[in-house]
Formats: C-alpha cells, structure tokens, sequence
C-alpha cells in the first residue's frame, strides 16, 4: 500500500476531513490531498510525517517506511511489525535504567543462540 492510500484509510477511520487533519498537522488541504492521491512530486517531511502519524495516532515508522523516509539502519526494524511494537512500548514504558537490563537480556538470547548453533554443528 502506498503511503497516499494509507493516509486516506487512517483519516477515514478517525472520522477526519483533509482540511480537519491539515489543521492539526498544519499542512495545506490541498498538499494533503495530492499526497492522498499520488499526485506529489515529493513526500512531506520526516517531521510533517511524524506529525501526521500523532494526528491519526498511526505507527510513525510504518508511515516513514511508506515515505522512504527511514534511514537504511532501521529499514530492518521499519520492515517488521514486532519490532515496532517492541521499541515503541519500551519507549513508553522502560525507564532509563531499564535500557542496560533489556541489553542484557538480548546479549543472554545472543549467546544462547550461539552455544545452539555451535552445538548443532558438532554434531
């Protein structure tokens, strides 16, 4: 899908006109409508998307994806759903202490992974 098309659906589910959300984003109706539409030259800015996205309360990295506006060492992440899901609740949700405990865990599921695969392979 493209990000026109996705624009569209969002803004239609949260009941919005284009001039209802060109107001909340501060963008012109008209720019919204051709973006809609496929009819730019260009796509908005990363910071117009991002304000777009708060707008609809869309996934802001999907919506960037759809603008290839993600640099590409987060095309990874951008491309996986889960992994959205994981840096977006940690966001809201890890304190900053919490962050050196995440890496932890992840450097654990690391080595487990490689004494598998290490295993697996003498056998």
């Amino acid at each position: 899908m493209t990000l026109g098309k996705t624009l569209k659906e969002l803004r239609r589910q949260r009941g919005l006109t284009l001039r209802d959300l060109s107001k909340l984003v501060d963008l012109n109706f008209t720019y919204l409508s051709k973006i809609e539409n496929g009819k730019i030259e260009y796509t908005p800015s990363a910071e117009k998307i991002r304000a777009i996205a708060e707008a609809l309360n869309a996934d802001e990295l999907a919506l960037l994806k759809l603008a290839n506006k993600v640099p590409p060492e987060l095309k990874s992440i951008a491309d996986n759903v889960k992994a959205r899901d994981f840096f977006r609740r940690a966001k809201d949700v890890a304190l900053p202490e919490d962050w050196e405990d995440l890496l932890d865990y992840l450097d654990e599921k690391h080595r487990a992974r490689q004494k598998t695969k290490k295993r697996e392979g003498n056998k």
